[in-house]
């Protein structure tokens, strides 16, 4: 897929979930939809474009993806 449309895709998510004052749980919120409803292959992707020090990702789109490197590790 796309790695722009992925992007593009965990920005819509994180807009969705970054609804109030509380950062840290539209963070994990986002993160947990990742993990539940990407394919690793997409997961993938996005992980590698973050380290890759992309900036397309919003705040709390890049907070979230980073939280799910670290939950899902080696399999990414």
């Amino acid at each position: 897929m796309d790695v722009n449309k992925l992007v593009r895709m965990a920005n819509q998510i994180a807009a969705n979930f970054d609804y109030g004052a509380d950062r840290d749980h539209a963070v994990a919120s986002v993160s947990d939809h990742l993990a539940r409803f990407w394919t690793l292959a997409m997961k993938r992707q996005i992980i590698d474009y973050r380290r890759r020090g992309e900036t397309g990702l919003s705040a709390v789109a890049d907070a979230a993806v980073a939280e799910l490197a670290e939950t899902i590790g080696d399999a990414a």
